[in-house]
């Protein structure tokens, strides 16, 4: 079968070829051959095995697509296929915070009022499922309010930080 799946904003082309009776799957991914393993933890945790390198996943479904973690990044993986063409945004439009992407609980929060943070810098820790996830600046900017606390139960659409960006990231 053949896929175009987006990560970020990147369009991977992958053909998924049928089992190889080891329980691998020999695909193609942007026309490099690759062996395939999956085994299922749970409904959102998997060890997965590229060409025999081993890793841990863990996925959350949501309107947008499938979030995936991998080391405690994620990564937000589309349908390429599926995905509109989207207006660019204007500077009004531009996302101000942060929210986590699964219910939660706000284990660190490295950051406060005032805070010059910079694109990629880590906000706040959350722990779901016995997995710490680190929640990233999306652009650089300052910390205009952090509305956690440690301890505290959050779920998606909690804004947990609001960022004013840089005139030049707008």
């Amino acid at each position: 079968m053949e896929y175009k799946i987006k990560i970020n904003e990147k369009v991977y082309h992958v053909d998924a070829g049928l089992p190889d009776g080891l329980g691998c799957t020999n695909m193609l991914l942007d026309e490099k051959a690759r062996s395939v393993s999956v085994t299922s933890f749970s409904d959102n945790y998997l060890h997965l095995k590229v060409d025999g390198q081993a890793v841990n996943l863990f996925t959350a479904r949501t309107t947008e697509g499938i979030w995936v973690w991998v080391d405690g990044r994620a990564r937000l993986v589309e349908n390429a296929d599926k995905v509109e063409r989207r207006k660019a945004r204007g500077p009004s439009e531009v996302m101000r915070e942060v929210t986590p992407p699964t219910p939660a609980a706000v284990v660190r929060v490295l950051v406060e009022e005032g805070q010059k943070v910079v694109k990629g810098q880590g906000l706040v820790v959350v722990s779901a499922m016995k997995m710490e996830i680190t929640l990233s600046a999306p652009y650089s900017g300052i910390v205009r309010a952090v509305n956690t606390n440690v301890g505290d139960q959050v779920k998606p659409g909690d804004i947990l930080v609001e960022i004013e960006a840089h005139a030049e990231e707008d």
